[in-house]
């Protein structure tokens, strides 16, 4: 007789959970764990995986769950898979294989109520690849109907889909009707809503909204005001920037729909006119043009700049599909090696294909030696000159740094000499803003570029000063000089492996 496995794993997953609801996937484990019980399966509390509103059908999902019970399974923690049904785990071929190949050799039995089956019997791993592909075929026949009518509703004026959230300034209840609750079975009224009908108070918030903006109203004064005059989002809660921002660029406000890119008539009026939405359109464009982000503050040397050795040819690889890339490159990221929640050192890994991952300390020191030793380098120093040269811009560099340094005195003169009354102010303003024109100056007539700027100031530098510079100036210089591309390694053990990254140089003219 088989022997029953002694610690199994219960698994549920449902593809889409619009308010957050887990009440359907804890039905899964409740089937999973009367199916275990009949089964005499043990259940282990500590492996009970749950992806709420995840796809397995969907090749850039991420399922965070089904890759920590495929760690359970490679590190031998589980020796059986519970699962509510075989689609709810498995509904691509690859996601099966995968499991395959971790589990070879374990004696791993997976079952649901179409069966029990062994990854370690060639029979059942032949039938489970046959499920797998009609899965796959039957989510690939659905994308295909649900597509079709998407373009069908598009052609009608109307909205992709039916039904979701309710749009802001549009959406009038027409009546009810009787729907039969999958899960339950029950039937329960639920609202008809026409989206293609306009809320009068929301449409005049809008327009009024949009006028105060075209006015010169600021966002911020608009939102105020929204709150103040009652007005609420379709959720019921305030205004934020965002919420109200969201509202006055979508297509809909001008009667119009966006498909693939393009611009579609709608069935319904616009709150505003196309040529009034497209003004908007153009303020907020202004504005960020005026006030970019400027991004979160950078605390490690190599994220955004390492390159994971797959991927590091860009998008196009065959190993980094740019649908399922989250970096352009590939660029590593970080992490603590204990945990999220716990102390211990971080490491750099590839958040795509997880192939790569190195130790953060190590690699950032020597990385920063690599560069150390290339600015102190000779040979590194006349090729900068050159290139600076060649641009026509060593003289004037010259000139500005002496001028900078003039400046800087004058400054520090000023502000000693600030209490003597017989200073006067004007003259002193007078003084510094002639530098300050003669450096933008010359700075016009420059035509060396930032980077060659940047690297003839840190020429030379030392550990000590280097260290000093703040971490956006290092990583700069780092991507500067070369790209880091972080390779396999098969050591083990305390030290570092020069071998698992190359630094490739990169040309002073990029």
């Amino acid at each position: 007789m088989t022997q029953k496995p002694k610690r199994a794993a219960v698994y549920c997953r449902l593809s889409y959970a619009p308010d957050g609801s887990v009440e359907k996937v804890e039905r899964q484990e409740a089937d999973c764990r009367e199916l275990a019980g009949r089964m005499g399966w043990a259940i282990s509390e500590q492996h009970v995986f749950v992806d709420n509103s995840r796809s397995a059908w969907q090749r850039n999902r991420k399922r965070p769950r089904w890759d920590a019970m495929l760690a359970a399974v490679e590190a031998g923690e589980v020796d059986g898979i519970v699962v509510y049904h075989g689609d709810r785990m498995i509904r691509q071929p690859f996601d099966l294989e995968k499991l395959i190949g971790i589990a070879e050799g374990k004696r791993l039995r997976i079952s649901s109520p179409s069966g029990t089956r062994n990854l370690d019997s060639p029979d059942d791993r032949f039938i489970l690849r046959i499920e797998a592909a009609q899965a796959c075929r039957s989510s690939d026949d659905t994308s295909r109907r649900v597509q079709r009518g998407v373009k069908s509703r598009i052609a009608k004026g109307l909205p992709g889909t039916a039904g979701g959230k309710r749009p802001y300034g549009w959406g009038m209840q027409t009546g009810t009707r009787v729907v039969i609750d999958k899960e339950t079975g029950e039937e329960r009224l639920a609202p008809v809503i026409d989206t293609t009908l306009p809320v009068p108070t929301e449409i005049s918030f809008i327009q009024r909204g949009i006028e105060r903006q075209l006015a010169g109203a600021d966002q911020a004064a608009v939102i105020r005001w929204l709150n103040k005059s009652g007005s609420r989002t379709t959720e019921g809660n305030e205004w934020t920037p965002k919420s109200w921002r969201n509202v006055v660029l979508a297509p809909r406000v001008a009667g119009l729909i966006e498909y693939e890119g393009q611009l579609h008539e709608a069935a319904w009026d616009g709150a505003v006119s196309i040529e009034v939405w497209e003004a908007v359109k153009a303020l907020y464009s202004a504005s960020a043009k005026e006030n970019p982000y400027q991004g979160r503050e950078r605390t490690r040397l190599l994220t955004g700049i390492g390159e994971c050795y797959r991927c590091h040819s860009g998008p196009q690889s065959a190993a980094c599909e740019s649908a399922d890339c989250p970096e352009p490159h590939c660029t590593v990221r970080s992490k603590p090696t204990g945990g999220r929640n716990r102390k211990g050192s971080r490491i750099y890994y590839c958040p795509s294909c997880r192939g790569v991952g190195r130790n953060m300390a190590l690699l950032d020191a020597y990385v920063d030696g690599r560069v150390l030793k290339l600015l102190s380098s000779d040979d590194f120093k006349k090729e900068l000159h050159a290139a600076t040269e060649a641009v026509g811009g060593a003289q004037l560099l010259t000139e500005i740094t002496a001028l900078e340094q003039r400046r800087t005195k004058v400054r520090a003169d000023l502000e000693n000499l600030a209490d003597h009354p017989g200073v006067d102010p004007t003259l002193a303003v007078l003084s510094v803003a002639s530098f300050d024109r003669k450096i933008q100056e010359l700075r016009s007539r420059l035509a060396v570029p930032a980077k060659l700027r940047r690297l003839t100031t840190l020429a030379g530098i030392g550990r000590e000063e280097w260290g000093a510079q703040p971490i956006d100036v290092r990583a700069t210089v780092v991507r500067d000089l070369f790209r880091v591309v972080i390779l396999p390694t098969s050591r083990r053990g305390p030290g570092f492996d020069t071998s698992s990254v190359r630094l490739e140089r990169r040309p002073l003219e990029e």
